[in-house]
């Protein structure tokens, strides 16, 4: 399964430009994303010879591993929100983070 260009990332190419402001993202290279020095986001084209040129997914890493998600191009707004809240949760994975009622109150 080949990285997917560059190019076939244009319909969310605000959204990248969000993430390389995360704190800790860095992006190695266009399309492949790393928090830190873990790898956490990258893309691929999938050519099954039924859509021509082929499908686009996302692997987000998170604590269990990575996880894929389809994304239809051009990407619809359900889609983008769905993706932007993986890539929320992942990131606060990587940073440690935990639900305000699982923290540890000091008296």
């Amino acid at each position: 399964m080949a990285h997917c260009p560059p190019a076939l990332l244009d319909d969310i190419a605000d959204l990248l430009a969000e993430l390389r402001g995360w704190s800790g993202i860095v992006e190695k290279s266009p399309g492949v994303f790393y928090a830190g020095s873990n790898p956490f986001l990258h893309f691929h084209l999938i050519k099954d010879g039924l859509i021509e040129g082929g499908r686009r997914s996302a692997d987000v890493k998170g604590r269990a591993g990575w996880t894929s998600l389809d994304l239809p191009r051009p990407i619809s707004a359900a889609k983008r929100h769905a993706f932007l809240r993986l890539l929320g949760a992942r990131y606060r994975e990587t940073k440690g983070s935990r639900p305000v009622s699982a923290r540890r109150r000091s008296l």
